[in-house]
């Protein structure tokens, strides 16, 4: 197995502005509710659901963060600060969030990573439990949720044998975020020039013919030269997603 030598740090600040903007912005419009009853109501609502997708916001660019490079603990430290906000910016009414992690296999401070199979199948996932207890003008709730973000990719790939060492090679990848079809930001191929992971030499595919579906499925075609006309083809397949979640598989190619 490969990776590439990445860094996710900027998306760390990222991703907190954008659910710490979010929440502030519906605690303001949560805040001018308290004039009219009616509004009051209307912007507790959208209070709660600022707090359920800023609390995404940060599942989704922690994982982002990790993926590329970053610290397993990343998502425990951003929930803390995400938590800490929550409570500060509303701290004249109760307004605690709460949150677990799992550090039960396959998870390690809420992250998942299986980038180590051969069968053309790679995940990045982080999961975390959520409860916010929160008292207003007029309502008291106390809500329990969770955010399970997975995105996984699928490959299939096979090679015709051309003129001497080379191999026309076919690769098919197809994405899913939390199970449902997904799109990719970008895709990275590299292929072993010897069919040996015991000495691996790893080859990047420069010159690659890639065709989007639009559904998520991705056909990409390159030719490979590896050392000898019977070698077999391993390909390794780096991608990332729109929502920059880094996810890398290998493949043992079929021969056609």
């Amino acid at each position: 197995m490969i990776r590439k030598n990445r860094s996710g740090q900027v998306l760390l600040a990222g991703v907190l502005v954008i659910a710490l903007l979010l929440l502030s912005v519906e605690l303001y419009v949560y805040d001018l509710g308290k004039v009219v009853v009616e509004a009051n109501e209307n912007s507790f609502s959208d209070f709660i659901l600022a707090v359920k997708l800023g609390s995404r916001h940060v599942v989704i660019g922690s994982l982002a963060n990790v993926s590329q490079g970053g610290e397993n603990p990343t998502l425990v430290t951003n929930l803390d600060r995400w938590s800490s906000f929550v409570w500060k910016r509303y701290s004249h009414r109760k307004s605690l969030l709460n949150f677990t992690t799992s550090d039960t296999s396959p998870y390690s401070s809420g992250v998942w990573t299986n980038w180590s199979r051969t069968d053309g199948i790679g995940v990045s996932g982080a999961f975390a439990n959520f409860s916010l207890d929160f008292s207003g003008i007029q309502t008291d709730v106390q809500l329990e949720f969770n955010v399970n973000i997975t995105t996984t990719l699928n490959v299939e790939a096979v090679y015709t044998k051309l003129e001497d060492t080379l191999k026309e090679t076919n690769v098919t990848c197809r994405v899913l975020n939390e199970g449902e079809t997904a799109l990719a930001r970008d895709f990275t191929l590299f292929y072993e020039d010897n069919g040996n992971l015991t000495v691996q030499n790893w080859i990047r595919v420069v010159s690659l013919n890639n065709t989007d579906y639009g559904n998520g499925t991705y056909f990409m075609s390159f030719t490979a030269d590896t050392q000898n006309r019977n070698d077999p083809l391993l390909v390794s397949v780096h991608m990332r997603d729109l929502r920059q979640i880094f996810v890398q598989t290998n493949i043992t190619c079929t021969e056609v």
